[in-house]
């Protein structure tokens, strides 16, 4: 286990040499602090310092910023039973005061009846915006360090830390680049298709000692089926889809591999994979021996009338003609004898 180290004084002395943020600049950064819970109890971890909190895991996930998808995020990344968020504040580095410089910035907050204080540095913007992060704990109204470490932001990424208490419970501070909208990197560029030979050898590791069914062998009889979620971006946008893929089964018909061969979309390759991970068929048996065995499944992707868009207005109907004048009355008769 670490032993805590102080403030890293030399690592601060280099820093003060550059200054990776323009004069004038300013950079938001959005600092939440969340609180977890595990399904089961685990032996609480062993301290070396007074400390009430020591550090566990860093980790950098791509998520977007909005709270729920952060938290669905981490709760899944972290395998938590539930994730709540205990408080949340903006950072902003750029304009030096007396006792920061312009590329800090610091925050304060509590949790538990102890006191903790973060301290975020940038180190440089280019081609990637890297922080130097100390977080320390005010113990007897002195700074003790808990941690000192790194973290990388790029386009859409969070940085996450995580720590632990003295019973086991784990917390999590994440952090994002929030603002100005000049300042949020940009996304990584998507990676390069595959080469087709690339693909192909990819597709032979997959199909590797498995049967593949065809027009003579029949693929199994399916058992248990997931529906597929339907993802909801593509709910709201009112798409819809396929997705086309390769699954491959074990000798007891459980669906150990999946690989996309065809797709509408991207937006919809998650749920299809985790819907056909879920399947259930009866073994592929050859020769009296049960086999591993490949085949295609096809998912779609509809949706209900009544979740799409309403039907467009109908055009008004065409004017009609106004009705022909009516023939005056006849006059009436003379009433002189």
């Amino acid at each position: 286990m670490r032993t805590p180290t102080p403030w890293a004084p030399v690592i601060l002395a280099a820093l003060l040499t550059t200054l990776p943020l323009q004069a004038g600049a300013r950079l938001d950064l959005k600092l939440r602090a969340y609180e977890g819970s595990r399904e089961a109890a685990l032996t609480p971890p062993s301290f070396v310092t007074s400390s009430y909190m020591q550090p566990t895991i860093t980790a950098n996930l791509h998520t977007e910023s909005d709270l729920s998808k952060e938290t669905a995020q981490i709760k899944r990344v972290f395998n938590l039973k539930d994730v709540t968020l205990l408080t949340e504040a903006v950072m902003t580095l750029g304009g030096e005061t007396p006792d920061r410089p312009a590329d800090t910035a610091r925050h304060f907050f509590r949790l538990n009846g102890s006191a903790f204080q973060v301290n975020v540095r940038m180190i440089e913007t280019k081609p990637s915006m890297r922080f130097l992060v100390v977080f320390n704990e005010i113990v007897k109204e002195k700074p003790q360090n808990i941690l000192t470490t790194e973290m990388l932001l790029v386009g859409g990424h969070t940085a996450v830390l995580g720590f632990e208490d003295r019973g086991g419970k784990p917390y999590f501070c994440s952090f994002h680049v929030s603002g100005p909208a000049d300042m949020i990197p940009a996304p990584p560029p998507p990676p390069p298709p595959p080469r087709p030979d690339d693909i192909q050898k990819k597709l032979e590791q997959f199909e590797k000692g498995a049967v593949k069914a065809s027009k003579d062998i029949k693929p199994p009889r399916l058992v248990k089926k997931v529906a597929p979620v339907y993802p909801p971006e593509a709910k709201e946008k009112n798409l819809e889809g396929m997705v086309v893929i390769n699954a491959r089964i074990d000798t007891q018909g459980n669906v150990s591999d999946v690989m996309v061969l065809k797709s509408s979309g991207e937006i919809f390759n998650a749920a299809a994979i985790e819907a056909v991970k879920g399947w259930k068929y009866e073994p592929m048996v050859l020769e009296g021996k049960p086999r591993d065995a490949i085949f295609t499944v096809t998912i779609r992707f509809a949706l209900s009338k009544d979740k799409k868009d309403p039907d467009p207005p109908k055009k008004p109907d065409a004017p009609q003609p106004p009705d022909p004048p009516q023939p005056p009355p006849p006059p009436l008769p003379s009433s002189r004898g």
